[in-house]
């Protein structure tokens, strides 16, 4: 399937090259906790990783390997939960907050938050909240103070705070869920607010928080004649002090380390002709395909979505957007299907709304102006198949996207399917946090911290609320009995799958690539002879009709890194076509959704 990046920018066509596994990483065995291991831990926490010793001693506490001394294990836990406190106070001492709130999480999980008794999940909320507003960057301050409603103590003070904060920035969005909240409390709404929040803004308002993403890309020579290239884009207000959403491939060339061309963000609101305001890349997301941009500017409208409603297949929408450079085009239709599964991270929303290049990063709403999402694609060649980001996804990453870079997410290393016994871990990637807490492939995840998960939507949504490093919880079955492991999150890899070709054989890294399990018969590495063991329902070795059982050789295996795709071309004799021998080659992305 192929898409249509809905911005202006040039296609180039990269040659195919071949790619080797590199020598595969040896996997961890169990680890005995000898008094060598024991000093190696020590190191691991005077270095500052206190919170991957934490999630080691609990392996050794849950698993009692020969050789652990329960003595050692207190020892080692409680020197590196000191480290953690230390290192809480001294993020709340340099006003690192995001970094404390992180590690207050991190204690909580582990039931260390007695020396903590100065602070709260809600005191450190409110003071994050300060500190945003002090950085005038109020409109994420107000989506944080939205969220602290959902404390155990928020109560009607709280709730009438963020209801007044709502109403001074013209959020509509927020307001109109305070109002929700308030209700199902039983709290009275003051009657001007209720009446404020029930105005819709109207389009030709919105159209004022629109703007065209201009990315000037110098001068491209071909054929000796000399051209401007550019990257035309849309982008649209999400705070009063001028921050901006927008495609992270429309300003791509502004962060990505590989471009080493000419590369000048400017935007021009709606309704001018040809003044260009300079912007600048705050933070970006290539995983959910999102920037946040910011102006020295006021904005004539901010739009918000936060905690809306999901949208419903049916349900009608429009998108503001730039195409092919024509501004404040307004275009509308239906949301077509919802949990399209294009994104490594999230889903994407699909909609029949005409859209074109120049369209992206442009916002998807409803007839009341709530935001629900950000154009992000369309098929190519087929009219009315395009998609959007939900904001659903979008509001669980714009904090990170404020606090500047590349956003960080987490991640335990690998790959799951989705069964009829709940969600299975495939494959683990060797030296990463799964399997260093020792899970095996066929383990069930059926909870993160303590929330139930039953498809990869619902799992990706309960990760991609913590950062690395971050200690978490997740109960996991393995056959009939079922156990809670500690996890420290790594950083996840800009590619996993590449994460997984460096570190693993080419054969292992088949299975959660491609869907098909190889059993190796005989053979050495250009001339091995193999059987299907598994295929995974729905995969692309399903889908191509590999069957268990079926003998297979691998003739032929190519990454492109560039395409981002791996070829495999197998000799098969399949079962369903009689034992018939026939040469097949399947292809796969390296971007797929399912490692975690």
């Amino acid at each position: 399937m192929r898409f249509r990046i809905v911005c202006a920018t040039s296609l180039l066509c990269l040659a195919t090259v071949s790619c080797v596994s590199a020598p595969p990483v040896a996997r961890r065995t169990p680890i005995v906790l000898t008094q060598d291991r024991v000093q190696d831990i020590r190191a691991m926490i005077g270095k500052g990783a206190f919170l991957e010793a934490l999630q080691e001693t609990a392996y050794h506490e849950r698993t009692g390997a020969a050789g652990t001394s329960a003595a050692d294990i207190a020892a080692l836990r409680s020197e590196a939960v000191s480290a953690a406190y230390a290192a809480f106070s001294a993020a709340v001492a340099a006003g690192k907050l995001p970094e404390a709130w992180s590690l207050y999480n991190s204690l909580a999980c582990i039931g260390e938050t007695d020396r903590l008794a100065d602070w709260s999940r809600t005191k450190l909320l409110d003071a994050l909240v300060k500190s945003f507003e002090a950085a005038n960057q109020k409109s994420l301050a107000l989506l944080l103070a939205f969220h602290a409603l959902s404390e155990p103590d928020a109560g009607e003070a709280q709730c009438l705070e963020v209801l007044s904060k709502a109403e001074s920035l013209s959020d509509r969005g927020i307001g109109r869920r305070v109002i929700e909240i308030m209700r199902k409390k039983g709290i009275s709404v003051p009657p001007e607010a209720d009446a404020f929040f029930s105005e819709n803004a109207g389009f030709e308002k919105m159209l004022s928080g629109t703007v065209t993403i201009w990315v000037d890309k110098g001068i491209k020579i071909e054929k000796g004649m000399g051209y401007p290239e550019r990257v035309i884009g849309s982008g649209f207000f999400v705070d009063a002090a001028g921050y901006l959403l927008t495609n992270y491939h429309v300003i791509q060339s502004e962060v990505d380390p590989k471009y080493e061309g000419f590369s000048r963000l400017y935007l021009r609101l709606s309704g001018t002709t040809g003044d260009r305001i300079p912007a600048k890349v705050v933070g970006y997301d290539p995983v959910l395909d999102l920037a946040l941009i910011k102006a020295e500017m006021v904005p004539g409208y901010v739009f918000s979505g936060a905690g809306a409603v999901p949208v419903l297949p049916g349900d009608k929408i429009f998108a503001i957007g730039s195409p092919v450079g024509l501004e404040k085009t307004l275009t509308s239709g239906i949301v077509s299907a919802l949990d399209r599964r294009f994104l490594e991270l999230g889903d994407a929303i699909q909609v029949d709304v005409p859209v074109n290049p120049g369209n992206s990063g442009g916002p998807l709403l409803t007839e009341k102006g709530e935001l629900k999402g950000i154009v992000f694609a369309g098929l190519e060649q087929y009219e009315g198949i395009n998609f959007a980001v939900s904001y659903t996804w979008i509001e669980k990453v714009l904090p990170r996207l404020y606090l500047g870079g590349k956003v960080n997410y987490g991640w335990m290393g690998t790959a799951l399917t989705e069964t009829d016994g709940g969600l299975e871990i495939l494959y683990t990637v060797p030296g990463e946090p799964a399997e260093k807490a020792g899970l095996a492939e066929g383990d069930v995840v059926e909870a993160v911290g303590g929330i139930k998960v039953l498809t990869l939507r619902d799992i990706q949504s309960a990760f991609m609320d913590f950062t690395a490093p971050s200690l978490l919880k997740i109960t996991v079955k393995r056959g009939d009995k079922r156990m809670e492991v500690l996890l420290c999150l790594s950083p996840r890899p800009d590619q996993p799958v590449e994460a997984c070709l460096e570190r693993d054989s080419r054969d292992d890294v088949i299975y959660p690539l491609f869907g098909m399990k190889l059993d190796r018969m005989s053979g050495g590495p250009g001339d091995a002879e193999y059987v299907i063991r598994r295929v995974i329902r729905g995969s692309v070795a399903d889908e191509s009709g590999f069957s268990v059982d079926d003998p297979v050789s691998i003739k032929g295996w190519v990454v492109d890194r560039e395409k981002n795709y791996a070829l495999l071309q197998l000799y098969v004799k399949k079962k369903k076509s009689g034992f018939l021998e026939s040469v097949i080659q399947i292809a796969t992305y390296l971007a797929t959704d399912s490692f975690l």
